[in-house]
């Protein structure tokens, strides 16, 4: 049994680290190995790091095992997944075309390989992007990659395409010169990034280290305990000897990768060996001539790794406002992408070799060997701006800053795709909080300033004082305010939002009007409380955003009995869209009413049904057929300072 199952998925490179992690001396006579160079260095200054020694052993300018030559393939220390069938790299190509029309099939786009290895997987990859040739003609081949020699044999096997070739994670955003969309493939990139290993002995944590005995390099503890806030997520109630993993490296790169992805737009796909939650454990490893090895014997001349802590990577781009998720075991995605149905066609073309195919195929995919050890994770960036409608005559009024927003240009995903603003969903809150300031960088305002509610369709409204902390959600469904810099916000699906302002008396209002609320009065009271605070009836301009329309907001006899109780006057308000025998509500009607009835004259409407268009805003009834969950969509308005 090979290390792993070290078919390593991916055409490992010599890239791996222009990605500097530091430690690095070229101050070493020629003559001396690199193993001899990290022992004067150990004799001089102390022991090092992990982190220092994978640097070394890899990436040294002249030593480094992926400086030196092409360690693929049966003749190297590992033979990569793209080596063992084409089916590896086209199932990427497909998945390449799939993000292509994602993005809108723009004219041009990147496409990045971090880790060409010989460049088997992106010729693999563009022979399936070829099949439309307006992708072909739009794609732009970026190669991560530092390694002389494999440059060479990407150059070889591409022709007559001609890649760029970068060797910095920071290129990557200079490429095009035009901020152009990015599809980036990492394939067995991170594993072979610098780690560091802190260990648990007697009640505290410390560096594992390198140092030397007898001249042999040792594995050994620092002395001084370690702070708690270096060390990894996962870290409390720790057993003695417990070994935790981090690459600082590895989530300094994702960072990166996301920041230029949301400055760009675009996806990113990694494949790799790992976990998909933080854990205990040494997984460090060194594998030469397809075996383990001892990984401190002969430095630079055995491939070293560690497993991938992917909850790590998510958390890196997450925190950068990125999209982050694992998409899948190896298995699944190449499944999911069609690798099955391609090697039943390989195998009817070539069925001399159809044994070799179905070895292949079970190679990748089966989970005893490649297809559950390998993961899937895909990051989407996302921009700083999201789309929003405004109301003509409140954009024509100086000082004053707005938007409806939709559910488009957002960070969350699934049910919540994607500008979901509520913390009341079952999204996750950092995504929440990550939408909020998309919408407020959107406007030009400050993210700290948006204040909203804990809404509960009543008829309270509250006034935003000075010094109101925007974290404090008042339980009301109308704000007013006359504080500069303080944006309010209302949320939304189906439920009418009404944004206000007095610019003469530098005033403004929201109000969250659901049918319990408008009958409750929310829409007078959010006029009057503006009233007291010293604006004019007759100087408010007032806006309905996009809310649930009659032909779909079917009630019954109950509501229409209580409802003409309440407003005996109100028959206008029950429809029967299309002649259909249901009473329906006229939601937006009934607020455009009780916004004249308090005095506004001409109150605007703002974009369309949130039931008939469920792509670009929520809908809560729309969702509860579709048995669906859904988010809140935002409506602000502010006082610019």
């Amino acid at each position: 049994m090979t290390p792993r199952n070290k078919v390593k998925t991916r055409d490992r490179v010599a890239d791996k680290n222009k990605l500097k992690s530091g430690g690095q001396e070229n101050t070493s006579p020629a003559r001396l190995s690199l193993g001899d160079e990290i022992r004067l260095q150990i004799k001089t200054h102390g022991p090092i790091s992990l982190a220092t020694y994978m640097s070394l052993c890899l990436t040294h300018p002249q030593k480094g095992y992926y400086k030196t030559a092409d360690p693929l393939g049966a003749s190297g220390d590992f033979i990569t997944a793209p080596e063992i069938s084409q089916m590896f790299g086209e199932m990427l190509g497909a998945w390449v075309l799939l993000q292509w029309h994602i993005l809108g099939t723009p004219d041009h786009f990147d496409l990045v390989e971090l880790g060409p290895g010989r460049g088997t997987l992106i010729a693999d990859a563009i022979r399936v992007i070829a099949h439309d040739p307006k992708a072909l003609g739009a794609c732009n081949i970026v190669l991560l990659e530092t390694n002389p020699v494999l440059i060479e044999l990407q150059r070889q096997k591409l022709a007559p395409l001609t890649p760029r070739w970068i060797t910095e994670i920071a290129e990557i955003n200079k490429t095009g010169g035009d901020n152009r969309p990015l599809i980036i493939l990492a394939n067995e990139f991170f594993d072979a990034l610098p780690i560091r290993q802190f260990q648990f002995q007697d009640t505290n944590w410390h560096e594992r280290e390198i140092g030397l005995k007898d001249n042999k390099l040792v594995w050994g503890l620092s002395p001084t305990p370690l702070p708690a806030s270096i060390l990894p997520t996962g870290t409390t109630n720790p057993s003695e000897g417990e070994i935790r993993e981090v690459s600082p490296l590895g989530q300094k790169t994702i960072a990166s990768l996301a920041q230029i992805l949301n400055s760009n737009s675009g996806a990113m796909l990694i494949v790799d060996y790992g976990y998909e939650q933080t854990r205990a454990g040494n997984s460090f490893q060194a594998v030469s001539s397809h075996k383990y090895a001892d990984p401190l014997a002969d430095p630079g001349q055995s491939d070293l790794t560690a497993h991938v802590d992917f909850a790590a990577l998510i958390r890196a781009a997450e925190n950068q406002g990125a999209r982050a998720y694992l998409s899948g075991s190896q298995k699944s995605f190449l499944s999911e992408m069609g690798i099955k149905q391609r090697a039943e066609k390989l195998i009817q073309s070539n069925p001399e070799r159809a044994d070799s195919i179905k070895t292949d195929l079970e190679r990748l995919i089966d989970p005893s060997q490649m297809g559950e050890l390998f993961k899937t994770m895909t990051i989407y960036g996302v921009p700083d701006q999201a789309p929003f409608e405004i109301c003509a005559p409140l954009s024509e009024t100086s000082g004053i800053s707005h938007g409806f927003f939709g559910r488009r240009g957002g960070c969350s995903g699934g049910e919540f795709s994607s500008l979901n603003t509520s913390l009341a969903s079952d999204d996750q809150r950092n995504n929440v909080m990550r939408n909020r300031a998309i919408a407020m960088n959107s406007l030009k305002l400050e993210p700290k300033n948006l204040v909203t509610m804990s809404q509960v369709h009543s008829s309270r409204v509250v006034e935003i004082g000075p010094g109101h902390d925007p974290k404090n959600r008042p339980e009301a469904d109308g704000m007013v305010t006359k504080q500069t810099g303080v944006a309010l916000g209302v949320l939304a699906a189906d439920c009418t939002p009404v944004l206000f302002a007095d610019q003469r008396a530098k005033i403004i209002g929201v109000c969250h009007a659901g049918w319990r609320g408008a009958l409750a009065g929310i829409v007078g009271n959010t006029v009057e409380a503006m009233v007291q605070m010293g604006a004019a009836r007759e100087n408010i301009i007032a806006a309905i955003g996009p809310t649930i329309w009659p032909q779909d907001y079917q009630v019954g006899p109950k509501f229409t009995e209580e409802f003409l109780k309440l407003y005996p006057d109100g028959g206008q308000y029950i429809v029967f869209p299309d002649k259909t025998a249901s009473e329906h509500f006229d939601l937006p009607g009934f607020v455009l009413d009780q916004l004249r009835l308090a005095g506004i004259k001409n109150p605007v409407t703002v974009g369309a049904s949130t039931y008939q268009h469920p792509e670009l805003y929520f809908s809560h009834r729309f969702a509860t057929h579709q048995n669906r969950k859904t988010g809140r969509q935002i409506a602000i308005i502010a006082l610019n300072g």
